[in-house]
């Protein structure tokens, strides 16, 4: 016997627009059509104003609706003369960010910022095209929520409310007609005491950005992801031994409270794997049928076109699964290894795992092989055997632009570069301006989106790597 469909079926895009061409993009939202999935999640503040056109057409065209999601911070103070002491601080008094970033948080006791931040709000809504029927509001996470003397002493998710309700009021009073939502993220999974303006909205996410993708959602099998609940939860002590038992505690507080307008984010393709697959497609399927006893509302996977190629089958049964039919879904041996209770977390934690014994596709195992070496710089700290190299770096990036039809290439060529030099193991000789500014950037989707529209942000990311690999040099 089938289910009913769920109501949102589709992909988050997440920051990754600016890395699509438009052809790429255009191939990724005609196949949700044949996917039968209905939503997509665009990024306002990267790559809207490059690819709206095909964006509102290809949606149009396919039946797909658009979600314009937006960085409040980062977006409505841009409307104002900002100041940096509207912007939250840190334990020594100190702006986070200096700049409008992603990563931007407001201070809650600032009048003049609640202020500008409504202002920018207003402005926002009214700049949006006719087309446009469905906005999201939302922060980064909140590592960087404000320390400063007041707002230290407010539970972290009631940092962020205040500025939830003005969004919620703003789209009241400037759009009525359209429908809006917000996220529940890292330190904000709380529900508020004052709900107002969550009773207002058409929809809320859930996004479970750190949970343990090994195991469903709810399981306490994941006890070496601890560590992920303290940064997770708005708490001191959390009421959850493990990240996937804390959030399914949340997600049932909040489906519990607002029914009909729950629905999750999945971080599947997390940015910084650098493309590799994960082998938890049953671990998913497992979340449907949570999801389902819930009443969520369904599932935006987070996808993008590089690297689309090698969750391609996973997707595939994902669809059919979020369309109501019963998926038949046998893992493979690898997968059963990696989603045993209390097995060894992931295979490219351990450096013995025989991936060749799992992994057949010899360009996919390569890609494994490196980003598993990655990961043991992680752990150990760049100790022992493991750190980052020139000749790694070069390897890597070379093999990256061979596969680029398979792979996120220019998300990988920032991020090793960027952490390389952060952690003083690689540096780069006689940089160009240009490639000194790409590295002075904590995120790579902040510099793209600084890159004028009469010039190609890809070609000209592809062509800093380019430079780094040859200008780079390990640091002894």
């Amino acid at each position: 016997m089938s289910n009913l469909p769920f109501a949102i079926r589709g992909f988050n895009l997440c920051e990754s627009l600016l890395r699509h061409s438009p052809e790429q993009l255009r191939i990724f939202l005609r196949r949700m059509n044949t996917l039968q999935m209905n939503t997509v999640i665009i990024h306002y503040d990267y790559g809207w104003n490059r690819y709206k056109n095909i964006i509102m057409d290809e949606c149009r065209e396919n039946r797909i609706n658009p979600v314009l999601m937006t960085f409040g911070p980062r977006t409505f103070f841009s409307y104002t003369d900002w100041k940096e002491q509207w912007f939250a601080k840190a334990p020594d008094g100190n702006a986070w960010t200096p700049e409008l970033v992603c990563e931007t948080q407001p201070c809650t006791f600032e009048p003049e910022g609640l202020e500008a931040f409504q202002y920018g709000a207003r402005k926002w809504l009214k700049s949006l095209p006719e087309e446009i029927k469905h906005v999201h509001m939302r922060s980064g996470d909140g590592i960087k929520f404000c320390q400063c003397e007041r707002c230290r002493l407010l539970p972290d998710h009631e940092k962020w409310r205040p500025f939830v309700d003005i969004f919620a009021d703003a789209v009241r009073e400037v759009r009525p007609e359209l429908n809006f939502e917000t996220d529940l993220y890292v330190k904000r999974y709380n529900i508020p005491e004052k709900k107002t303006a969550f009773q207002k909205m058409t929809n809320i996410m859930f996004d479970d950005f750190n949970r343990h993708y090994a195991y469903p959602l709810g399981s306490i099998h994941d006890s070496d992801s601890a560590q992920r609940v303290r940064v997770a939860a708005t708490e001191k002590i959390p009421d959850a031994p493990t990240a996937n038992a804390y959030l399914l505690k949340r997600l049932s507080e909040w489906t519990n409270t607002f029914p009909g307008k729950v629905y999750i984010h999945e971080n599947v393709m997390a940015q910084c794997l650098f493309t590799t697959f994960v082998h938890n497609l049953s671990v998913y399927l497992k979340d449907l049928d949570i999801y389902r006893k819930l009443g969520v509302q369904g599932v935006c996977y987070e996808a993008y076109e590089p690297g689309y190629s090698g969750f391609a089958s996973m997707f595939s049964l994902l669809a059919r699964a979020l369309n109501g039919e019963n998926v038949e879904y046998e893992p493979d041996e690898m997968e059963k290894i990696m989603t045993a209770p209390h097995s060894k977390t992931y295979f490219y934690h351990d450096p013995d795992f025989p991936l060749e014994k799992y992994i057949r596709d010899p360009i996919r195992l390569k890609q494994t092989e490196m980003y598993r070496y990655i990961e043991m710089i992680r752990i150990t700290g760049g100790k022992a055997s493991y750190r980052y190299s020139a000749e790694f770096y070069r390897e890597f990036m070379n093999f990256y632009f061979e596969h680029e039809d398979r792979f996120d290439t220019l998300m990988a060529g920032y991020q090793l570069a960027y952490t390389g030099r952060k952690l003083k193991h690689l540096d780069f000789k006689g940089l160009s301006d240009e490639a000194n500014e790409f590295l002075s950037y904590e995120k790579l989707w902040d510099y793209m989106e600084t890159v004028p529209l009469d010039e190609d942000p890809r070609r000209k990311c592809r062509n800093i790597i380019l430079e780094l690999m040859e200008k780079a040099f390990t640091i002894k």
